[in-house]
């Protein structure tokens, strides 16, 4: 024995229980892990799918949707319908009839940025109805507060009215 009073060094033993032990704990502990992960996903997706499924689009007011739309309400419009179904985004749907003399003006001050019909974004082809109007404004621009994105298209009836529907996003 050494004449200080110290013990001797030992060499380190490894425990192998030890180790056994603090693998199963980290393997234990990724599997908790992963599976709360996985049901998060879980619980994500399916909520974001029956959102998407069972969300019933709800009336808003017109004013509103023309505002996002950033036009006026057609003079003589009748038979208003305006729904919103955004989830992230802002997006309303607008159906209304109004008299056709009136719709080329309405829709000359309306949409100054429009794009000829050959050019519409919107179009897969001709347009089926009597007209089609696309509009997609720059979404970068900070100025831009209302729709970026328009698609209208309007039928003719005839008792001298016409049918418009859009998409506003």
């Amino acid at each position: 024995m050494s004449t200080s009073g110290k013990r001797p060094l030992m060499p380190l033993r490894i425990q192998p229980f030890r180790v056994v032990e603090n693998a199963f704990l980290a393997f234990a502990v990724g599997l908790v892990l992963w599976v709360a992960w996985l049901a998060l996903s879980t619980v994500w997706t399916v909520g974001g799918v029956l959102l998407a499924v069972f969300q019933d689009d709800y009336g808003v007011p017109c004013k509103d949707a023309f505002a996002y739309l950033r036009a006026p309400i057609p003079d003589g419009a009748t038979n208003l319908r305006c729904r919103s179904h955004g989830v992230l985004d802002e997006t309303y749907q607008v159906t209304f009839r109004m008299p056709q003399a009136d719709l080329d003006t309405w829709v000359a001050k309306s949409f100054p940025d429009r794009k000829p019909p050959d050019e519409n974004p919107f179009l897969r082809g001709p347009c089926k109805y009597d007209l089609c109007v696309g509009v997609m404004r720059d979404r970068m621009d900070r100025s831009n507060t209302g729709a970026t994105d328009i698609a209208l298209t309007a039928r003719h009836a005839d008792d001298g009215t016409t049918l418009v529907y859009f998409d506003a996003s």
